[in-house]
Formats: C-alpha cells, sequence, structure tokens
C-alpha cells in the first residue's frame, strides 16, 4: 500500500479519490502555531489598519461597540464552521478546500459553481484593495520622509502590486510562516501604538 493511499484510506475513507489540489494541503507540514498567526495576519490585515479611522468617525462607544458585535458575530461564525468541519471529518467526509466543503455541506455537486465565484471575488477584492491600501501606506511614508514629493500615488501601487506579485510565487501558503511572524508582531505593535496614542491624545 502505497503512502498516498494510506493517507487516503486514514483521512478521507478508502473510496475518495485525491486529485492534485487535495495531495497538496496534506502535504502541508506547519504546525498549530503556524495555523494561529497564518490565521491571525489573514483577519487583521486591513481591519487593524482602518480601525483608527472608524472610532475616529464613529466616537468611541459606538466604535466599541461594533467592534464588539464584529468580534462576536466573527467568533460565532468560525465556531460554526469548525464543529461542521469537524462532525463531516468524523463521518470520514473530511473537506480540504472551500468548494469540498460546499459540495459536502449542500450537497450537491453543483455547489462548488456557487462557492467558486464567492471565494474568487471575495480574494480579488481583498488583494485589491491590499495593493491600493499598501500604495497608499507606501506614500504616507514617502511624504513624512521627504519634502520634495515628486512620486503619484499610482508608482506606490505599481511597486507595492510587484511586490505583491513576488509574493504570489511563493509555492505554499506554509513557505509564507516566518512572513507571516513578521506581520503578525508588526501589527500587535501597531495596534499598541494606536491605542497609547489614542489615550495620549
Amino acid at each position: 500500500m502505497t503512502k498516498t493511499r494510506i493517507e487516503e484510506e486514514s483521512q478521507l475513507g478508502p473510496t475518495k479519490e485525491l486529485d492534485a489540489g487535495a495531495l497538496f494541503v496534506l502535504k502541508s507540514r506547519g504546525s498549530w502555531v503556524h495555523c494561529g498567526y497564518h490565521l491571525t495576519t489573514a483577519i487583521v490585515g486591513p481591519p487593524v489598519l482602518s480601525l483608527p479611522f472608524t472610532f475616529a468617525m464613529m466616537g468611541w462607544v459606538p466604535g466599541v461597540f461594533c467592534l464588539a458585535i464584529g468580534t462576536m458575530v466573527t467568533f460565532y461564525s468560525y465556531n460554526l464552521l469548525s464543529l461542521v468541519l469537524e462532525r463531516h471529518e468524523k463521518l470520514g467526509q473530511r473537506t480540504l478546500r472551500f468548494r469540498d466543503m460546499g459540495t459536502t455541506i449542500l450537497g450537491s455537486r453543483w455547489a462548488r459553481y456557487y462557492v467558486g465565484p464567492i471565494q474568487f471575488s471575495v480574494c480579488y477584492a481583498a488583494v485589491a484593495l491590499c495593493i491600493l491600501l499598501g500604495g497608499q501606506s507606501l506614500k504616507a511614508i514617502y511624504i513624512l520622509s521627504t519634502t520634495n514629493e515628486k512620486m503619484k500615488l499610482y508608482e506606490f501601487i505599481v511597486i507595492f502590486g510587484g511586490l505583491m506579485l513576488l509574493l504570489a510565487q511563493i509555492p505554499s501558503f506554509h513557505s509564507l510562516r516566518h512572513i507571516n511572524l513578521i506581520s503578525l508582531v508588526l501589527y500587535l505593535a501597531y495596534s499598541i501604538c494606536a491605542v497609547v496614542g489614542s489615550i495620549y491624545i
């Protein structure tokens, strides 16, 4: 019995055939610590950067209230998702991707055509918005560091987009673990600076 067949029978049941995408996911060697900061940096990226502006527009009481509601909804959603995945895994139907989860939960092979466009739209919008936000951040750093402002916003967007294009060539998500760890530390530092600065002001 080959290693691939053993993995199939132990994790997905003996009758489930694996394609290249599922085999790639199963080869991951990340630990729960890696998973923790992958999820944290994926969730708190753009929202953390926009929180000071949100609080400035809404005020402290409505801002904290909305943040608490958003936190509870997010926690509840992820809790439901983990319970569903755990239940299906116990039934021998481990889902490794969103399209597999859609097929398993919605009970139709057409579910992947429903889940796929939604997932693509969310990913596309997130990447586009991150590139725009990154370009604006680079321009803000440039304005603070020089008095001779010759570069335009679109140039910073192109620079940041090129950096994102290079990062997209990394072969697996697990390969980003060191970058995500640095991102997590920077997010924490940013959050601390924003809170301390707000209290001081």
